[in-house]
């Protein structure tokens, strides 16, 4: 089980590895691609990871032509293409800018007890403790619908109802 905690994180990005550098997301930009049932704090390391890769430095010169085909920084197509679905531990909230704010949506893995569930308002208020309203907002749900383009003003009174709501993580 050690094993399988550790490398699931390489088993979530070697995928992604793949549709940037294979060209996948500059010749499908509308393609988006979420990432669920794994943590976000992978993320700022992997995008810095792939853009030093894409810079023109002695180790990746002469390695010859590999990047000629995109047109944008590896961390750009993860930014534009990709959105990853976690329950959001402290650690990925307190690194959301390294990360990327606009790439973090809340999950709560349920029924999995390794995510937040049975726990999900003390997790959520633990998590989001200082952290500012439009940003928990976006990340609870708001960065969600507007990346599967859902409306915003049908989906209101579902939200509404089942929550997550405000008052879960204030306080």
């Amino acid at each position: 089980m050690g094993i399988y905690c550790c490398e699931a994180v390489g088993a979530v990005a070697r995928p992604l590895t793949f549709l940037i550098w294979g060209g996948v997301f500059e010749r499908f930009p509308e393609l988006r691609v979420v990432v669920t049932e794994g943590t976000a704090s992978w993320v700022a390391y992997y995008k810095e990871h792939w853009d030093e890769r894409y810079r023109d430095w002695h180790v990746t010169t002469k390695l010859g032509d590999y990047k000629s085909h995109l047109s944008m920084k590896p961390s750009e197509y993860f930014d534009r293409n990709v959105r990853m679905g976690t329950f959001l531990a402290r650690k990925e909230i307190e690194r959301r800018h390294e990360i990327g704010l606009g790439c973090i949506m809340w999950g709560s893995d349920y029924p999995h007890p390794e995510g937040a569930w049975p726990q999900t308002r003390e997790m959520l208020r633990d998590a989001f403790r200082g952290v500012p309203e439009g940003e928990v907002a976006a990340m609870l749900g708001g960065t969600a619908v507007d990346f599967y383009r859902f409306d915003r003003e049908k989906l209101a009174p579902i939200a509404a109802r089942i929550g997550p709501k405000q008052e879960w993580f204030q306080g």
